[in-house]
């Protein structure tokens, strides 16, 4: 198989970024959650009362504050997480036709990173969508998200729990140094509202919802004002 860019050196010629306009703060969370837990407590009151239960423990601002140093996060469905007869996020069921929320987010960022780069779609020759938590397992999200920005190509999924993205940048810059491609959009759209355990005490705070892309690309092609990518190494245990 014959290269089409045999001497390409991969760099990052920009990032793109889609945050939620809703934000759910620790003065909120906590609200919510100690509601939760004065339902439930009262629920089962005779159950703790005989130590069959254990009473579930009030939140605090200041617990989750120094715990995690976390004030706030970003959500897409603020309401349905707060609502203590819910406490996690809802989407309306989307049909066939319509971009999922996943694909939606992503391309957000990505539009972002390529406007920074002043990128045109046409230029990309691939997608990747490196994230955590999947909307579905096929088909591929990357492959939605390429059909809706109009890029050429190819692309696929990839998941490696947290260190999806740096994989992700890592296998673009490979395809960029093995000369299949010279424009690589690595997309990471992450709905982790929807892997948090909102009555857990311990972990409700932590996380949030966001997307991320990072444009990979051959140095030639590349903007003039880039990142260089020094060196990649990937390891997992």
């Amino acid at each position: 198989m014959t290269s089409a860019y045999p001497t390409a050196r991969p760099v990052i010629s920009a990032t793109g970024l889609f945050t939620p306009a809703d934000s759910i703060s620790n003065d909120e969370l906590v609200e919510s959650f100690n509601a939760y837990v004065a339902q439930h407590n009262a629920q089962h009151a005779a159950a703790i009362e005989a130590g069959e239960m254990t009473a579930l423990q009030p939140s605090s601002v200041e617990f989750i504050e120094k715990a995690s140093g976390i004030k706030a996060r970003k959500v897409l469905s603020k309401a349905s997480i707060l609502d203590t007869s819910v406490m996690c996020p809802r989407f309306d069921e989307r049909p066939n036709e319509e971009i999922s929320v996943l694909a939606e987010i992503g391309v957000a960022a990505a539009r972002d990173a390529l406007a920074r780069a002043g990128r045109d779609a046409k230029d990309v020759d691939a997608v990747l969508v490196a994230c955590s938590n999947l909307q579905r397992a096929y088909p591929a999200i990357a492959i939605e998200v390429q059909d809706a920005l109009g890029i050429e190509g190819f692309g696929f999924d990839m998941n490696v729990a947290c260190s999806s993205a740096t994989f992700g940048i890592q296998t673009a810059a490979d395809f960029i140094r093995a000369g299949n491609a010279r424009s690589v959009l690595v997309v990471s759209p992450e709905i982790c509202s929807g892997h948090l355990n909102w009555r857990d005490r311990d972990s409700h705070f932590i996380f949030g919802d966001v997307a991320t892309a990072v444009l990979v690309e051959d140095a030639d092609f590349a903007p003039a004002s880039h990142w260089d990518i020094l060196g990649t190494q990937l390891k997992t245990r």
